[in-house]
């Protein structure tokens, strides 16, 4: 299960260290599961994220679009190094609104 965190009506996903095709088929569970909720402000979280393959933004991606699907409103946060990289390159930043990179 992804930590989660409440502020408010933000709800706030951490990613994890990992976000890659080992773990995909999970992430993407616990990514959809926490959509069911009420909230419709949602931040994903990278700050603890150090990899990112392209099955992990495979995840993202159908993350933001359920999200959309579901008129909420999905952001980001903590994103550095190659998973910011990464992130920018495949275009899944210019997806998420409010990014708080």
């Amino acid at each position: 299960m992804l930590d989660t965190r409440i502020d408010g009506e933000k709800l706030t996903i951490f990613i994890g260290p990992e976000c890659l095709a080992l773990n995909s088929t999970a992430l993407r569970e616990n990514l959809f599961h926490t959509l069911t909720t009420s909230y419709k402000n949602i931040c994903l979280d990278f700050s603890q994220t150090r990899f990112i393959d392209a099955a992990g933004v495979g995840v993202i991606a159908a993350t933001v679009y359920e999200a959309r699907r579901k008129s909420q409103s999905i952001s980001m946060s903590g994103a550095s190094g190659s998973v910011l990289q990464m992130l920018m390159s495949t275009g899944i930043d210019r997806l998420l609104t409010n990014k708080a990179i």
